[in-house]
């Protein structure tokens, strides 16, 4: 692992963003794939569950998140998404993509 990859690990905190713990544990668990079919129909869920604040929130986080990982290798976003403790590993950038809309779009 070269010093820039453990540097990344060392500075990444998911205490950093709350809401998005907390839209982890409660949408991206374990069994979200059952219980929801896939990441994106979560996000749905949680959009129509949240209030304003709380979709603000999560954008802004989820935004910092993506923002911190551009132009990085897929499987750095999947390690930190894994030190959340997230069940969701995406597959591609398109289905971070799509999470991307889905909060970008929501309304508040």
């Amino acid at each position: 692992m070269s010093g820039e990859q453990s540097g990344e690990k060392k500075g990444f905190d998911p205490g950093d963003y709350p809401a998005l713990l907390e839209f982890l544990a409660a949408y991206w668990h374990q069994d979200f794939a059952e219980e929801y079919g896939s990441a994106a129909k979560a996000a749905k869920s949680f959009i129509t569950e949240a209030s304003g604040e709380e979709i603000v929130q999560l954008r802004e986080e989820w935004k910092a998140l993506r923002a911190r990982f551009r132009g990085k290798p897929l499987d750095e976003i999947q390690g930190a998404l894994e030190r959340f403790g997230c069940a969701w590993l995406p597959g591609s950038e398109d289905e971070l993509k799509q999470v991307d809309k889905i909060l970008d779009t929501a309304q508040t």
